[in-house]
């Protein structure tokens, strides 16, 4: 079965992604059909896909959905990259955004990035963001925090606690972010795209993740925190666009994943100090199929613990919890955009120690790009969709 997906007529600008996320979005339709002998349920919101699995539609009319967290209460917040918090409530999208967010660069491939809940949301209702901000010849990623009411309607006390390093493109933004378990907080980000040489440089923040305290102070051990040889807040660098990063606590281990450039995305785990390679060595080459580099390792450079060639362009990534999920449990699921073997999650299988066992594509059958994933606290999955007229779904497992 393939689930029914109209492209809108946005050109691809190879500069602002990974062998084919499309910077504008796509658009995406649907309706009750039947291909291959299987059938699309529109009319209950319901999509069956190869391998067991089911997609329930949550929400959809979403504006570039790109990242979800999901408060205390049960409530799901979601952002839409035009700048705006979106919040779905018992299973409704609230029609209303939240107040007093920051103006963002709705540009490109910027905007509203990620969230996160500080470690002690329950008490101080304090939320994180990622956004672009700035102009178009000026702009760069930053990060707020702010105090969410306790109706999730409003921020207020918005303070902005890092800003990254300025560049003139709307591409490349990076924008995740995760809490360590020594309650510091990592910030990724992209290098631009025509400023890549500079993802070497540790002195700037293009191509780099950053680390800094709740309040935007830093940390005494980062590894370049006396500002000597490095920025202070960089905590690793070389990297191109990374769109995934998770801190997976019962492995005291960091991933992230990254967007090559045509062929080259990559899965990495991240430590203190280390060089992930980007522009020096790469799976990938340019769009236009000239090379980038012959190097495909060197000394003193990280090599990724899964590459994709062709591309997938990854986005958002999970840990996946719960019982539900059998011998799921402990793996990650990434989600892919329209890379040319996009379209679809990979299923991440590793061992009790965070070797990789091997991948499974999943929901491939459906041609469905999906921007984020996320897992709630009590175990369910759930994915949006990279389109201009976003879905959130949950998915379940036969």
């Amino acid at each position: 079965m393939k689930y029914s997906v109209c492209i809108a007529a946005f050109a691809l600008l190879a500069a602002g992604c990974s062998g084919g996320e499309d910077p504008a979005g796509s658009a995406q339709a649907a309706g009750d059909e039947t291909r291959d002998g299987e059938t699309t349920d529109t009319a209950a919101n319901t999509i069956s896909a190869e391998g067991g699995l089911t997609l329930t539609e949550v929400a959809d009319g979403l504006s570039v959905p790109w990242d979800m967290v999901f408060l205390p209460g049960g409530d799901m917040l979601v952002t839409e990259r035009s700048g705006a918090i979106r919040v779905i409530r018992d299973g409704e999208l609230l029609e209303t955004a939240v107040s007093g967010t920051p103006e963002t660069l709705a540009e490109g491939q910027g905007g509203y990035f990620a969230m996160t809940l500080d470690p002690d949301f329950a008490s101080n209702r304090t939320l994180y963001l990622a956004f672009a901000k700035g102009t178009t010849g000026d702009n760069t990623t930053a990060v707020i925090k702010g105090t969410l009411s306790e109706d999730a309607s409003t921020l207020s006390d918005v303070t902005e606690i890092f800003s990254g390093t300025s560049r003139e493109t709307s591409y490349h933004f990076g924008g995740r972010l995760d809490f360590m378990q020594d309650g510091t907080l990592l910030i990724t980000m992209g290098e631009g795209f025509r400023y890549m040489n500079e993802a070497q440089n540790p002195q700037n923040y293009h191509g780099a993740i950053a680390r800094i305290n709740p309040d935007g102070s830093i940390p005494e051990d980062n590894p370049f925190a006396d500002g000597a040889d490095g920025a202070p807040a960089v905590w690793s660098y070389g990297h191109r666009n990374v769109q995934g990063l998770l801190v997976d606590e019962g492995r005291d281990l960091v991933w992230a994943h990254e967007h090559g450039p045509k062929g080259g995305d990559e899965l990495n785990i991240i430590r203190p100090g280390n060089n992930y390679g980007w522009p020096e060595i790469t799976y990938g080459v340019n769009y236009d199929g000239t090379i980038i580099t012959e190097e495909t390792e060197a000394p003193g450079m990280e090599q990724p613990v899964v590459k994709w060639v062709p591309s997938i362009a990854p986005s958002g990534m999970a840990l996946v919890t719960g019982e539900a999920w059998g011998d799921w449990q402990g793996d990650l699921i990434v989600g892919a955009m329209n890379g040319p073997k996009g379209q679809k999650l990979v299923r991440v299988d590793l061992d009790t120690s965070g070797t990789v066992e091997g991948t499974e594509d999943l929901l491939a059958d459906l041609e469905m790009s999906f921007r984020d994933v996320a897992m709630s606290p009590d175990g369910r999955l759930f994915v949006a969709t990279a389109d201009a007229e976003g879905a959130i779904f949950e998915i379940t497992r036969d």
